[in-house]
């Protein structure tokens, strides 16, 4: 099956072409926007088979007119799924510290002729300032936690900012769903927006690493959390489950027993 999956995707990027460049999205929550892609390198969000899972919670949770915020937006191809959802009346806030993301998220946003897509070019973090992020073979490793001992790994210093501080300047609407995929920086994330998600109670889908995992478990749960595999939709109700991989925390007033 995967020599036949390998197959179909070479003949595709052979039809396509391997340059990036505006392509319309076929399939899936964004289909009919159109994002700069190479077919070789995200063929997946043209086929809209990118994270399912995610897709399918989005169509879920996130209503029309609703505020959701992207943290660790990358190019932007969820913040297009969630601004398709939310349609014209909604809000969608999009943090993405990496220049090169950034400027491709401006980019793909303007192709689309969207208006309702605000993006910080900016870590979400516990603290307001400067700080250091390090990738190492591409920006999709850019993380705030690791490869701190990799003598190879590229660094950059970028902004960070802290969520409670700009909701509570008015700078920022509360939001109704949270999506966090911040490579391991997720406690951070959580530490700099928890009075957020006390008084909103947003819908959260978390991609948890190793280095975020105790510190997101004890928060989330504190404010009345329960979580669930972002894929089975199974609960993870003991702290040894849950290991890197996506999840879905719901707060109390959604929370479901199965």
């Amino acid at each position: 099956m995967n020599l036949i999956r390998r197959l179909a995707k070479s003949g595709i990027v052979l039809f396509l072409g391997r340059e990036s460049r505006p392509r319309k999205i076929l399939r899936g929550l964004g289909s009919g926007y159109r994002i700069s892609v190479s077919p070789a390198d995200n063929l997946a969000y043209l086929l809209g088979t990118a994270e399912p899972h995610l897709q399918r919670i989005i169509r879920e949770y996130v209503a029309a007119g609703a505020t959701v915020y992207d943290i660790g937006a990358n190019i932007g191809y969820v913040s297009l799924s969630l601004t398709k959802q939310v349609g014209a009346a909604g809000h969608v806030i999009a943090f993405e510290p990496i220049p090169r993301n950034a400027n491709s998220f401006r980019q793909n946003i303007e192709l689309n002729r969207l208006t309702n897509v605000q993006l910080f070019e900016a870590a979400a973090s516990d603290k307001c300032g400067e700080t250091v992020i390090r990738f190492a073979e591409n920006l999709t490793t850019a993380s705030l936690v690791w490869h701190r001992h990799d003598p190879a790994a590229t660094e950059l210093t970028i902004r960070t900012v802290v969520i409670d501080q700009l909701v509570e300047t008015g700078d920022l609407r509360p939001p109704a769903f949270v999506k966090i995929d911040v490579e391991g920086a997720e406690g951070f994330v959580l530490q700099g927006m928890r009075r957020t998600i006390a008084r909103a109670q947003p819908v959260v889908f978390i991609e948890c690493s190793d280095s975020g995992r105790e510190t997101s478990w004890q928060l989330l749960r504190e404010l009345g959390y329960s979580c669930q595999s972002a894929v089975t939709r199974d609960p993870i109700r003991v702290f040894e489950d849950y290991r890197h991989a996506d999840f879905l925390w719901l707060p109390a007033r959604l929370a479901v027993n199965r």
